[in-house]
């Protein structure tokens, strides 16, 4: 995260924000798992009045992460108020086919849940039928293997840390290894 040097106006609006703001509606649907989900749009319908009228904006903006390898979509989130503070972070997704109809699903689905996490918002089940259903179990994620994790801690610089992911096309799918990459190059281009 990175944000102005204080906060405290921007922290008092989005608590008084958050106070109002109701869950987005699960408006669309997902053809290959039959499950519905808050669109982008639905996110920011329920935020957009409670952020205006607490002097919040909010933007995104695609960066690039110097990685082409990775076949990444990183965007940055900026929460913005009307006193000048501000917050933003960046989150990345992968790609899941390289052309233009695949980033864009994937700049859509990286601008949903970004938004939705510098908000605090959720989505809600508006028929109840989440009450209803029995939960689905989560699949165990494979473990990074130690000499990933780290290669990658001991990197110095950014373009250390990129060659060491260019170096492991294997790992660029799996999560843990997207995370611990980004959060290497955030803690690297802090200092």
């Amino acid at each position: 995260m990175n944000k102005s040097e204080t906060i405290n106006e921007i922290a008092t609006a989005l608590s008084k924000a958050q106070a109002a703001i109701k869950g987005a509606i699960e408006d669309s649907t997902n053809p290959h798992f039959r499950s519905k989900y808050a669109s982008l749009q639905s996110y920011i319908d329920a935020a957009r009045e409670p952020l205006t009228k607490n002097g919040l904006a909010i933007t995104q903006l695609l960066t690039d992460i110097n990685c082409e390898s990775m076949n990444l979509v990183t965007i940055e989130t900026v929460m913005m108020h009307s006193s000048g503070q501000w917050i933003s972070s960046t989150f990345s997704v992968p790609v899941s086919k390289a052309d233009a109809q695949g980033f864009g699903s994937a700049v859509t689905y990286a601008r949903r849940y970004s938004f939705a996490a510098i908000v605090g918002i959720a989505p809600v089940d508006d028929d109840g039928q989440a009450a209803i259903q029995q939960p689905v179990p989560v699949a165990k994620s494979t473990k990074l293997p130690a000499k990933v994790s780290v290669a990658i801690s001991e990197a110095k610089t950014i373009e250390e840390v990129n060659a060491i992911a260019k170096s492991m096309p294997e790992y660029h799918s799996h999560p843990d290894f997207r995370n611990l990459v980004q959060k290497k190059r955030e803690t690297l281009t802090q200092n």
